[in-house]
C-alpha cells in the first residue's frame, strides 16, 4: 500500500552552500601613484578581467591556514620578498554570478609592498604596471566589476584606518585633515568615492598585546626618503593640501623624539632643490610608541609577512 503524501508537510530547504576563499588586496606605490594589485584573470564567461588574487585556506594547518593563504594570494600580485606587511580587513560574501554555483565567502586581507621607483629597471616596471592599476583611475576607466570593487573597498577601508592610526601620522597631520572636519571633504580619502562599499568589519581583540607595527608609509616609500615624498603621500591619500612649513615643523619634532632619523645625504638627479633624506629607526619606534599607548598597535589580525631572502 502506497504511503499518502501530505500536502501540508513543510518543505525542508536545501542548506546554503558557500565556498571559502582568502583574498589579498596589495597596495603599492608604482612610479609615484598609489596602486592596487589586480592581475589579469578569466571571468565566469571567459572574458578577460582584473581580479583580486585569492587562495584556498588549508584547514589542516592549525591556526595558520588563513595567514598562509593570504600570503600565497598576495604573492600572486607581487613577489613575496617585496611584501612588507599583511593584515586582516574583513569578510565579504559574494555571489559568483553562475546559476547553481555556491556563493563565495571572502576573508579579505590588505597588504603593502615595497615601492617601484621612477628609476626602476624596465623589467620590474613593466611587470608592476601590468599588474598594478592606479586607484585614482579605477572609477574613470570602469575597470572593476562589482565583486572586485567590493573586495578592494573592504581592504582599502582597513588600510586607511591603519595608516591614520599610527603615532607619526597623528602628529604630522592637522586635526581638520586627520578627522575630516573641514567643509568640502567627502569621506576620509578621495579614493573612497572610487571604491564605494561599506566599512570593513574590525576583528580586533580587546586587550590583546602586540608589538607595535611600523607606520605604513615606511613600507610604501623608498628607504631613505625625502620629506617631500612623505608629504605628497599623505596629500594624495587624503586629497588635501598640507602646509609645507607646518608639516616640516611637525616632522622636526618627530625627528627629535627618535623614530625618524635625518641622514647626512641628499637627493640626486632631481629637477628641483635636492632634499635631505631620512630613514626609519625601528628600535626608536618601539620606545616612541611606549610613550603613546596604542599608537602603533595593529587593528585586527595584523601580522608581518614572512620574508623570503632576496634572489641573487
Amino acid at each position: 500500500m502506497e504511503q499518502a503524501t501530505h500536502l501540508n508537510e513543510p518543505t525542508v530547504a536545501a542548506p546554503a552552500r558557500f565556498e571559502v576563499r582568502v583574498a589579498a588586496v596589495v597596495f603599492r606605490v608604482v612610479r609615484g601613484e598609489l596602486s592596487v594589485g589586480l592581475p589579469i584573470a578569466r571571468g565566469a564567461d571567459g572574458a578577460v578581467i582584473r581580479a583580486v588574487p585569492t587562495a584556498l585556506p588549508n584547514a589542516s594547518v592549525d591556526g595558520l591556514g588563513l595567514d598562509m593563504a593570504a600570503q600565497l594570494a598576495a604573492s600572486r600580485a607581487v613577489p613575496a620578498r617585496d611584501i612588507v606587511r599583511i593584515a586582516h580587513a574583513g569578510v565579504r560574501a559574494l555571489r559568483t554570478g553562475t546559476a547553481g554555483s555556491p556563493s563565495v565567502i571572502h576573508i579579505v586581507s590588505w597588504a603593502i609592498a615595497r615601492p617601484v621607483l621612477q628609476t626602476a629597471g624596465s623589467v620590474e616596471s613593466v611587470e608592476a604596471e601590468e599588474t598594478f592599476l592606479p586607484i585614482a583611475k579605477l572609477g574613470a576607466e570602469g575597470k572593476l566589476d562589482a565583486a572586485t570593487r567590493a573586495l578592494v573597498a573592504c581592504a582599502f577601508d582597513a588600510f586607511l584606518d591603519a595608516t591614520l592610526a599610527d603615532a607619526v601620522t597623528r602628529r604630522l597631520l592637522p586635526r581638520h585633515v586627520l578627522f575630516r572636519k573641514t567643509d568640502g571633504f567627502d569621506g576620509r580619502s578621495p579614493y573612497e568615492s572610487v571604491l564605494t562599499d561599506g566599512p570593513a568589519a574590525s576583528a580586533a581583540t580587546p586587550g590583546a598585546q602586540h608589538a607595535p607595527e611600523v607606520p605604513l608609509f615606511v613600507g610604501l616609500l623608498p628607504d631613505p626618503f625625502p620629506l617631500s615624498a612623505l608629504r605628497e603621500f599623505y596629500e594624495h591619500l587624503l586629497g588635501a593640501p598640507l602646509d609645507r612649513g607646518n608639516f616640516r615643523r611637525q616632522f622636526q619634532e618627530i625627528i627629535s623624539q627618535g623614530p625618524v632619523k635625518a641622514l647626512p645625504i641628499f637627493e640626486r638627479g632631481v629637477p628641483h632643490r635636492a632634499g635631505q633624506l631620512f630613514t626609519f629607526d625601528k628600535a626608536a619606534w618601539v620606545r616612541f610608541t611606549a610613550k603613546d599607548p596604542g599608537s602603533g598597535r595593529p587593528r585586527g589580525r595584523a601580522r608581518v609577512a614572512q620574508q623570503e631572502p632576496p634572489s641573487a
